[in-house]
């Protein structure tokens, strides 16, 4: 941030005129926004590339560029991944003779015009309830064997159409397919130290999805449509996986584009020549001034961030129609990200063997104007 001087005005005697002194705290105004700009800009992988690539451009004579585009598969329509569930009906003397375990609630809830339009996860959070609600009511002593029986017939049924269930929620609720398609905004330096509650949403989601798939299902009453919902909440009001996401794609595009270019670039040409101010000596400044400290370091942050969310994506749509769209959007990016950014550094530390170049300048020398 820029610090800004408090100036003490020494008192004026002369009066200004009203709109005199609104012109004065106008520009006033006008030059503090620009201070505060100035300071407090954000610094993202376009940012920092783009001046970084400049740098580059302007003392090895490149072509100046932007980050290269990648083709990503786009999502299939919610319509094509939508499993359809067979539903299950107790008539009304049932209703009335379920009184006795506390399902007339639940089951109504469902039937009702809003139950009706259900969203993917208020409809996994109902079943899940409603097997809980269910279980301890089989062996209820007030009721009857046949409605014993039938209660028992829709309890297996639901808890078949658990993991149908489950799939809907995690290939067409609205927030995980925006996590999944991106949007086109970047994490900024710093952005890991916000992962911390989209993670642990994405960890509560597997945990769920444990219990659901489990061999002998675990009904938890804790977590129905409200937990889910929870961590749904997390993951939208934050966007830091479909951040990350289109941030990976951005990097790798950056890093294609410079080292498509500098590979044209043999470092036997920019050595040397003559003693004096060189190409090599400009270079050796950009990579110990700018590249290590800014753009190596932010690359670093965010393979930190996909080292954790990479495996929990993965891990939450395993089994499912949408595993590969996570394998290309996430898990090879997070990869590719890395292969790039060593056959950057592979770049510099040949232009170091082919010139001889000496140790870097300690921390804190000036970059030279290049």
């Amino acid at each position: 941030m820029v610090k800004l001087k408090l100036i003490h005005l020494k008192p004026r005697y002369r009066v200004q005129k009203p709109h005199q002194w609104l012109k004065t705290v106008a520009l006033q105004v006008m030059l503090l926004s620009g201070l505060l700009q100035a300071g407090c800009h954000r610094i993202d992988a376009d940012s920092l590339f783009s001046d970084y690539q400049q740098r580059l451009h302007r003392v090895l004579q490149l072509p100046e560029a932007i980050a290269e585009d990648e083709d990503i598969t786009p999502l299939p329509p919610i319509r094509q991944l939508l499993q359809p569930i067979p539903e299950s009906k107790l008539n009304l003397i049932d209703l009335v003779a379920l009184r006795h375990c506390n399902l007339q609630q639940l089951i109504a809830e469902r039937n009702n015009s809003l139950g009706k339009v259900m969203t993917s996860a208020n409809q996994l959070g109902y079943e899940l309830q409603l097997l809980f609600s269910i279980k301890p009511c089989l062996q209820h002593p007030q009721l009857d064997t046949k409605l014993q029986t039938e209660l028992q017939h829709i309890f297996r049924q639901k808890q078949q159409q658990l993991p149908m269930v489950l799939q809907n929620f995690l290939t067409t609720d609205i927030t995980l397919r925006k996590q999944l398609s991106g949007q086109p905004r970047l994490l900024t330096l710093g952005a890991a130290a916000a992962i911390t509650e989209p993670l642990t949403a994405l960890k509560n989601l597997n945990l769920l999805k444990q219990q659901v798939l489990a061999d002998h299902l675990v009904i938890d009453g804790g977590m129905d449509a409200n937990f889910i919902n929870q961590q749904l909440g997390v993951l939208y009001r934050g966007n830091f996986i479909a951040d990350w996401q289109y941030t990976l794609r951005q990097s790798n595009g950056w890093l294609t584009t410079i080292n498509k270019q500098l590979s044209k670039i043999q470092p036997r040409n920019i050595c040397p020549q003559q003693t004096g101010n060189s190409k090599t000596e400009i270079l050796n400044n950009i990579l110990t001034q700018i590249f290590i400290p800014r753009v190596q370091s932010y690359l670093a942050e965010i393979d930190r961030i996909s080292y954790q969310l990479v495996p929990e994506m993965t891990a939450l749509y395993q089994g499912t129609a949408l595993v590969g769209i996570v394998e290309a959007r996430m898990t090879k990016p997070a990869e590719q990200l890395r292969v790039l950014l060593k056959q950057h550094v592979a770049w510099y530390q040949q232009v170091q063997q082919e010139c001889q170049v000496p140790p870097p300048r300690p921390a804190g020398s000036r970059v030279e104007n290049s």
